[in-house]
């Protein structure tokens, strides 16, 4: 995958005679730090041949990022055509958790949203601890240790303003916010994920973030800061809580 080390470390590699190719999911990550020869593909995080269990869908990837290896005309950037193939045929499809509000009616009240998201988390306590319950130990959130109403307090609170009291002390604010947005999200996803049917990572994102208020109050966060003087902050915003998929969706206005 294409990160700053090993862009890096591709520049030595090829002068020292050596050609490298590599798959990067960011495109204007992999055009900023050029590499020699690079395919950048249209998947999510993690998932950089594409979808599981489908060999032939990711020999095709494979085989688009090795034929680089014949150009010499570099740096090189070049799009894969596709996206992932959908779910094998014959799975049952998922259904989402019924009965949660419009994101583009969240209230624009800071008291307001709070209480909503709050609400929203009660109507999927039942279906997150179906998870817990099903899964044993193999939860994913409590990177904070605080509780949900804290962390939707805290969210609220820094997209109003960033120079909130920290309630993790021991980290920078930043981290602890972070932190408490990776929990927050996790809760959604073991709910959603007690549902039947099969779903995919994006599915969940496309889920999360078009139809929660959650992830409504989320990208509300990005667009605050993305709108800071504080180039730290701006950054921040970009890379922190929206996966880059997800980033064309616009906070209700």
């Amino acid at each position: 995958m294409c990160t700053r080390a090993v862009c890096g470390l591709a520049h030595y590699l090829e002068r020292e005679g050596i050609p490298t190719t590599l798959i990067g999911a960011i495109r204007d990550h992999v055009a900023l730090l050029r590499p020699p020869r690079a395919l950048v593909v249209p998947f999510e995080l993690g998932r950089p041949f594409g979808a599981p269990d489908a060999p032939e869908f990711q020999r095709r990837v494979l085989r688009d990022v090795l034929a680089l290896l014949e150009r010499t005309d570099g740096p090189i950037l070049v799009d894969f055509p596709d996206g992932p193939p959908a779910p094998q045929a014959g799975l049952e499809c998922w259904t989402p958790p019924p009965d949660l509000a419009c994101p583009e009616r969240a209230p624009r009240d800071p008291v307001e949203l709070t209480a909503a998201v709050r609400s929203e988390i009660a109507r999927l306590r039942p279906l997150r601890d179906r998870w817990v319950r099903d899964h044993g130990s193999r939860r994913f959130d409590r990177l904070t240790g605080l509780d949900l109403d804290r962390i939707v307090a805290l969210i609220v609170a820094y997209t109003r303003d960033q120079s909130i009291a920290n309630p993790l002390p021991q980290y920078g604010l930043d981290r602890t916010v972070k932190f408490a947005t990776d929990d927050l999200k996790h809760f959604y996803y073991q709910a959603a994920l007690s549902r039947p049917g099969r779903i995919t990572d994006i599915e969940l994102d496309d889920w999360f973030f078009g139809s929660t208020l959650s992830g409504e109050m989320l990208l509300r966060l990005r667009a605050a800061l993305l709108a800071s003087d504080d180039p730290n902050l701006q950054r921040f915003g970009e890379t922190s809580f929206v996966p880059s998929h997800q980033a064309h969706r616009q906070p209700s206005q």
